[in-house]
This record gives C-alpha cells, sequence and structure tokens, in this order.
C-alpha cells in the first residue's frame, strides 16, 4: 500500500473519543451513514470497522462496495481539526483469528453486542478539512471569489 497517513489523522483514527463518520452508498448511490467511534487503524495502516449486525444497511452497500470496488468515504474530527479519508473495502472478516481479536474486543465494550463482519478499508486519499485549512486553501486558490465587502475594508 503507497498510501501515506498524515500523523494527526492517525492519530484521531486511534482516539476512541474521536467523533468517526462512515459514509457508504446503496447500489442506486443513496448514502448512508453509521457514526462509530470503534473504528480505527490496524497495524497495516488500513481503516477497521465492526459491523454489529449482520442484515445492516451499511453491511449490505460495504459488500456492494467491495464486490464492485465502490469509495466509501469516513469522516474524523475532535472538533478542531477534521480529515476525510476515501478508501475502498478489500476485505471483510466473519471467522478466523482476526475476526476473534475483535469479537472479544465488542464483547469487553458490551456482552450484549454480536460481531458480524471485520471490515478493512484500504485508504485511497486523505484531504484536511479542518476549517482554517480549507479558509486558508480558498484564499489562495480562489482570490476573487471574496464578498466585496470584505475588499473595501
Amino acid at each position: 500500500m503507497s498510501f501515506q497517513w498524515d500523523e494527526q489523522a492517525a492519530r484521531l483514527l486511534h482516539d476512541p473519543t474521536a467523533t468517526k463518520i462512515l459514509v457508504s452508498n446503496d447500489r442506486y448511490g443513496s448514502p448512508q451513514i453509521v457514526v462509530d467511534p470503534t473504528i480505527t487503524l490496524n497495524e497495516d495502516g488500513c481503516i477497521v470497522y465492526l459491523e454489529l449486525l449482520e442484515t445492516s444497511e451499511s453491511n449490505s452497500n460495504l459488500v456492494n462496495s467491495l464486490w464492485f470496488k465502490k469509495d466509501v468515504a469516513l469522516h474524523v474530527t475532535d472538533g478542531t481539526v477534521s480529515f476525510q479519508v476515501k478508501g475502498i473495502p478489500t476485505r471483510s472478516i466473519v471467522s478466523g483469528p482476526v475476526f476473534g481479536h475483535y469479537y472479544r474486543q465488542a464483547q469487553n465494550r458490551d456482552p450484549e453486542d454480536d460481531l458480524s463482519t471485520v471490515w478493512i478499508i484500504e485508504p485511497r486519499s486523505l484531504t484536511n478539512e479542518t476549517y482554517t485549512v480549507k479558509r486558508q486553501q480558498e484564499r489562495e486558490n480562489h482570490p476573487l471569489t471574496i464578498h466585496l465587502d470584505r475588499l473595501a475594508k
């Protein structure tokens, strides 16, 4: 994998208090959103998403993305710094030692939880979505899009 993680983005993905929003699309392109603080990175730098429900819409969408190599998006933020990651699901794990590892984690968080699928998502692109960063990029790349009252100052 040639993808390089930004240090701040990787830190946020390892932070259980960060907000993590996974967006997948159904076969018609309709988006579906999951907010899940347990989304993290594995040792290979891939995103790990634990789907607890076998028949969930996100599970179905991720299968579709896996089969047809469709991107999913992940937004991660701590309220100050924000990143968007786009990637493609490359594996769905439903048994074996990796599954067992994450199943025990899910059970430790809540003994009532089940675990349907461990999704491995290979990151393809990373965008810093922090407002101050985006604002600076906008000013540099599109200096004429400023409101006229700001030019008069």
